[in-house]
């Protein structure tokens, strides 16, 4: 009785909490329409995503008086259309400017090989071309951009991705913390605060596109991380708010109430809610949809895949190999799930340095009733191991093995049994492949799945096999990592997003796009995982 009115009080405390409501964009430009569907439809571009980030010579009621008068709309007159009315994809943004960046930051002095130094070297001015900042001078005064117009500059992945993503941040973040360059963090946590303050939540992306959905919740992850690094305490007292803001979204947007042993657990689940193709893959997913039978239901599941980072992966799929059976609205997150704990014992911490007790006390409650819900609701006793908990099974989904099953292991949370035991039933994951840790041991096509291997989990495997004295164990993953992504450089001259698991250096496949190149958050991981281990990595290449 007393664990249900706690929660209840939760509850009531979290709606009580301004929130702006989650809609779609209402843009008959870039978000919905007949202009958007018919421009897509034509094939015109080999990426959907080309189109929607082109910003307009016009007003959008002039843009679509025209198109309206436009008899034929062929795929010739479509494209003369788009060339009269429209700038090209991503004309918005601009080069920026790294304030604080230096040629030499300390952390290369470390790096004994020569060869991975000069790697580091190179990944380290890499920032300057991946930093951008939005520019509005090309446009009327009426005229649309796709694109968030935020005041800082910031730091994008690279290749189609021409703006900054929410969870991509992070792993920049952690390797500019690396070099020093404090500013350049604060300015781009300011950009978050901006969208955070105007939205009600932090989009996927920044653009108008990604307004129905989020990503994984890392912003306060970012912010402890550079507090941390700089004790900026007039930062933290002026943000804590919306910190708390951002938490208190996914609470009452994202959650979802699981009854196990007559006992209540508010958990956190991915949702988003649509009636429409996404418009920067509207074209991939109207024809999905319509042979899925079922396309309002497919429409919601690819957004609420795309919300996850994990687009896509036969983790959301009732059959491995076909996306049209996606069903993210039966799966609760253990990654998700993770993350919130470990964002609530930051706040609870973040709040007792601030003096704010009472909150502190909440967040951690809610921390300990996590870590609770989490070995009960995650954790499979027969297989010992945690993974995703399948509402309609109410079981753990352990058909196959995902890298997001050990996400309880490096957030932090004390598991039933030794987690060693837990390891060894991924020891073939994280240990098998020369290029490092794959995202699942499943091959599907999809991107999120066997052979891809994807920079952002050897941070966190790493990191907690430092944490539990496994130092050889964390060695071994960082060398294969980064000798993967110095090979694929040092070949074909650039770093990729992801990589092929059993072949150093060759970049991966599988998904809605080409391979990518740049890359944010590859370049992060490597600059961290050097800054670890810069005295012991060795090439093989």
């Amino acid at each position: 009785m007393i664990f249900y009115i706690f929660i209840l009080f939760i509850k009531i405390r979290l709606n009580s909490m301004q929130i702006l409501d989650i809609g779609q964009c209402s843009s008959k430009v870039f978000c919905h329409g007949d202009l958007l569907h018919s421009v897509q439809m034509s094939f015109m571009f080999t990426d959907s995503k080309t189109y929607v980030d082109m910003p307009t010579k016009y007003s959008e009621y002039e843009i679509l008086d025209k198109f309206s008068s436009i008899n034929s709309k062929n795929r010739t007159k479509l494209k003369e259309f788009l060339n009269e009315n429209f700038h090209p994809s991503g004309s918005s943004i601009i080069d920026g400017e790294l304030i604080d960046w230096i040629p030499k930051p300390e952390y290369l002095t470390n790096i004994k090989n020569l060869n991975l130094r000069h790697f580091a070297t190179h990944l380290h001015s890499k920032w300057r071309k991946l930093t951008k900042k939005f520019d509005a001078n090309i446009l009327c005064s009426h005229c649309r951009t796709s694109a968030f117009l935020t005041r800082n500059s910031f730091i994008v992945p690279g290749g189609r991705f021409i703006e900054y993503y929410y969870w991509d941040t992070y792993w920049i973040i952690e390797s500019l913390l690396i070099s020093n360059m404090s500013e350049t963090v604060k300015g781009i946590l300011q950009n978050f605060f901006d969208i955070l303050q105007w939205n009600g939540f932090i989009p996927n992306g920044a653009q108008i596109y990604y307004l129905n959905r989020s990503q994984p919740p890392l912003l306060i992850q970012m912010v402890y991380a550079y507090f941390k690094h700089t004790n900026d305490s007039n930062f933290l007292k002026s943000s804590i708010h919306l910190l708390d803001k951002e938490y208190s979204f996914w609470m009452k947007e994202k959650s979802i109430e699981i009854i196990k042993d007559d006992k209540k657990y508010l958990l956190n689940q991915y949702r988003v809610k649509s009636d429409r193709p996404r418009p920067e893959s509207y074209k991939e997913d109207y024809i999905n949809a319509h042979e899925s039978g079922n396309p309002r239901k497919y429409y919601s599941n690819v957004m609420t895949a795309a919300e996850s980072g994990w687009d896509f992966s036969s983790r959301w799929f009732e059959n491995p190999m076909d996306i049209k059976t996606i069903q993210i609205d039966k799966i609760i997150p253990v990654d998700l799930n993770s993350i919130m704990f470990r964002n609530e014992q930051i706040l609870a911490e973040l709040h007792k340095l601030l003096g704010n007790k009472e909150k502190s006390d909440i967040y951690k409650k809610l921390s300990e009733l996590r870590h609770e819900a989490i070995n009960k609701i995650f954790w499979h006793h027969k297989q010992k191991t945690y993974g995703d908990y399948n509402l309609e099974k109410d079981d753990v989904n352990l058909d196959n093995l995902f890298i997001t099953d050990l996400s309880p292991l490096w957030f932090g949370i004390n598991p039933p049994i030794n987690d060693s035991i837990i390891l060894t039933r991924y020891n073939s994951l994280l240990f098998n492949y020369k290029s490092g840790i794959p995202a699942s041991n499943i091959k599907t096509g999809q991107q999120w799945d066997f052979p891809n291997v994807w920079a952002p989990y050897h941070t966190w495997v790493v990191e907690h096999l430092l944490t539990t004295n496994r130092f050889s164990e964390a060695l071994n993953i960082a060398q294969r990592f980064v000798n993967t992504v110095y090979c694929g450089w040092k070949e074909k001259g650039n770093v990729f997003e992801k990589y092929h698991a059993e072949e150093p250096g060759r970049y991966g496949y599988g998904g809605e796009y080409v391979v990518q190149e740049g890359f944010g958050w590859t370049n992060g991981v490597v600059i961290f995982l050097m800054n670890k281990f810069g005295r012991s990595i060795k090439t093989f290449c």
